[in-house]
């Protein structure tokens, strides 16, 4: 009778570890394709850009205090 010999623990992580370096690359491509579609012209992150060029330092000073107080709001 031949035994199966099972996969040692060490196969199992190289499964394992491929198995989410697959996944990882898969991610970084789709977030890397999402990115450029936005930056096309007329897109969100396109129009965000030159909203950031454009507008004061006050502006932006106003922006991200705003932004703190409400994320630390939610905090709580």
């Amino acid at each position: 009778m031949a035994e199966e010999s099972a996969p040692s623990i060490g196969e199992q992580m190289a499964d394992v570890a491929k198995t989410v370096t697959e996944s990882v690359k898969a991610a970084t491509s789709s977030v890397s394709e999402a990115i450029s579609d936005g930056k096309k012209p007329g897109r969100p992150l396109d129009t965000l850009a030159k909203m950031t060029r454009e507008a004061p330092l006050g502006m932006l000073l106003t922006a991200f205090l705003v932004g703190r107080a409400l994320a630390s709001r939610r905090r709580w």
